[in-house]
């Protein structure tokens, strides 16, 4: 099973500034412009990060000042962008990532203004009105930014989870969906072990915004859709938690440029490089030998043993400047990258299985008679096991086999179809090779109790990797450059054959579950003029299940039974529908 996601679109934002209302309004654009960007590498446009500082610059009795220079600055890059305020003295600058930035206004007359610490979240409008003080442009008034602000530019229903709070918050299994559950008009149906991976047998993504199906939210990484569109919604992969700088939970009322579901969007924005290295190794550790027995596992005398269930999550990430000394990014101002490795082993017990399973002296060989032993189990789902010790067995009727060959072969061996094998003993001349192979296969267990059952128990880890890279390149003044890959492989062990979605009463045959997972994005971002934002990406999503039985269910040598179905699977084991009684088992290959 695979699932692809390509998206590309190109969008231009002017901005238009009318009383105290900032419209963006997407328009049409020329074949020649969108052959210029085809050009510049096929990059297409799309909801991103998406924040945005917009305000009014007025004097100090009111008045709008029309025409003043504004410079915001991101203090750990450099990363900068300029506009004037408008006839109005509106202004909005878009298409920025979530950082802590610095903004300086400069207007004839008046006194320089700075505003510092102003804090930008994913998916976010943030208003900072600016108040000017006639005066001479050399000095300048500096105010500190509230570290708590209130969006009234923006009617969003949405919930911030911070950096801080991801990281701090203790969170199940390191699963970051249970931050998500926090959303304003969130309800949750996250089960109490939600398993860190993203495959079809991994973790929970049961989240309904406002009454809606979970299907109908969408999953968004730096802007780019991160989406498992086959599995009933949830996102395609799971980022480490501590590769996450916040995300923003936008349940309702959100702009047209998230319209991609009718229900929450969940946009996450990964971590970035900045001007210093800085970086992080860790380690999630909870395993069986800390937890205490539960009550019930010693009720009544008994001295039952904790469920195995032992989690070790671990990795590192570093972040910084990508710069060669004396020859590329100097002042280490144009070029960032930030990588994020994470590796989650996951050991869990499995419950104990117990199947009627046939006598090891009825496995037949090719060459020898079979001296037939009848099952000890002493009953089958609840009722009486009619089959003694010294249960015969019958020799077929003739209505039984239609085959005249088989029927002369009985005759040659003096037997006597409905009548008892003498000494009940089965001439090999009677055996079918490929039911000789397939009984010798492994397929049925052998008994492991004195009443003729097999008990067994096969475990089921989970190993998952996950890389992540992210790139920000600040191509000049005007135009920057967003890049991000991530990766995650999760396998899956499972003690049936195909994950036991099939009909699988032993645990002989085993199986897998590898899916590979990936997710691209590209987005570079200009300003054309003051009023004027070009936005530009493209952004892959891969989500691949693949379900592989282990090599035990592949057909034996000499194996000669033709397919009816030329499906690509004739080199495995056909699958035995049921056994009958007294047994009831049976094992489907899936």
């Amino acid at each position: 099973m695979k699932v692809n996601t390509v998206r590309n679109r190109i969008l231009l934002f002017p901005l238009q500034q009318e009383g105290h209302i900032q419209m963006r309004t997407a328009k049409l654009i020329s074949w020649a412009l969108f052959s210029l960007f085809l050009a510049l590498g096929g990059l297409s446009a799309y909801a991103q990060a998406n924040s945005e500082v917009t305000g009014i610059v007025t004097d100090q009795t009111g008045a709008v000042v029309a025409g003043a220079h504004l410079t915001l600055t991101d203090p750990a890059t450099g990363l900068t962008k300029t506009t004037d305020s408008g006839p109005t003295g509106l202004y909005d600058i878009a298409g920025l990532n979530p950082a802590s930035y610095n903004l300086k206004v400069t207007a004839k007359g008046f006194e320089r203004f700075e505003q510092h610490g102003i804090q930008v979240y994913v998916s976010g409008t943030f208003r900072i009105d600016v108040k000017l003080a006639v005066g001479a442009e050399n000095q300048t008034i500096t105010v500190e930014a509230d570290a708590l602000q209130v969006q009234t530019d923006s009617n969003v229903v949405s919930t911030l989870v911070s950096a801080e709070q991801i990281s701090e918050i203790a969170t199940q299994n390191r699963n970051f969906a249970a931050l998500a559950a926090m959303g304003l008009g969130v309800s949750s149906g996250l089960p109490d072990n939600n398993t860190p991976m993203a495959g079809a047998g991994g973790s929970s993504f049961t989240l309904s915004a406002n009454g809606l199906r979970q299907s109908h939210n969408i999953w968004l990484i730096d802007g780019g859709e991160s989406d498992d569109r086959g599995g009933a919604g949830g996102m395609a992969l799971m980022p480490p938690q501590d590769s996450i700088a916040e995300f923003n939970m936008l349940s309702s009322n959100y702009p047209p440029d998230y319209g991609i579901s009718s229900g929450a969007t969940f946009s996450l924005s990964i971590k970035s490089g900045t001007q210093k290295f800085h970086g992080t190794a860790y380690e999630f550790n909870r395993n069986t030998a800390y937890d205490a027995n539960s009550f019930m596992n010693h009720f009544n005398g008994a001295n039952n043993p904790r469920t195995k269930l032992d989690y070790n999550v671990y990795g590192f990430n570093i972040g910084g400047p990508a710069y060669i000394p004396g020859v590329y990014n100097k002042n280490k101002d144009k070029t960032f990258f930030f990588v994020n490795e994470e590796w989650r082993n996951i050991k869990q017990g499995t419950s104990v299985n117990t199947q009627n399973t046939l006598p090891t002296a009825d496995i037949p060989s090719a060459s020898t008679d079979l001296k037939y032993v009848s099952p000890l189990f002493a009953s089958v789902n609840g009722q009486k096991n009619y089959y003694g010790p010294t249960a015969g067995i019958i020799v077929p009727e003739a209505s039984m086999v239609a085959d005249p060959a088989y029927q002369a072969k009985l005759t040659a061996l003096g037997l006597t179809p409905g009548q008892p094998f003498p000494n009940n003993t089965i001439p090999h001349q009677l055996f079918d090779a490929n039911m000789v192979a397939y009984l010798n296969a492994g397929v049925l267990p052998k008994p492991s109790t004195a009443t003729g059952q097999s008990v067994e128990s096969v475990p089921a880890p989970i190993k998952v990797r996950d890389d992540i890279v992210r790139v920000d390149h600040k191509i000049n003044d005007k135009w920057q450059l967003l890049a991000h890959y991530l990766h995650e492989n999760d396998i899956d062990q499972n003690g049936q054959s195909f994950l036991g979605w099939d009909w699988s009463s032993y645990r002989t045959i085993n199986s897998s579950e590898v899916s590979p997972s990936y997710s691209g994005a590209i987005k570079i971002s200009g300003t054309l003029s003051p009023n004027l934002l070009v936005e530009g990406s493209v952004n892959y999503d891969s989500n691949q299940i693949a379900i592989i039985n282990s090599k035990n269910s592949s057909t034996p040598s000499g194996w000669n039974v033709k397919s009816f179905f030329n499906n690509g699977r004739t080199t495995e084991l056909p699958g035995m529908s049921g056994f009958g009684n007294p047994y009831g088992t049976g094992e489907q290959m899936g």
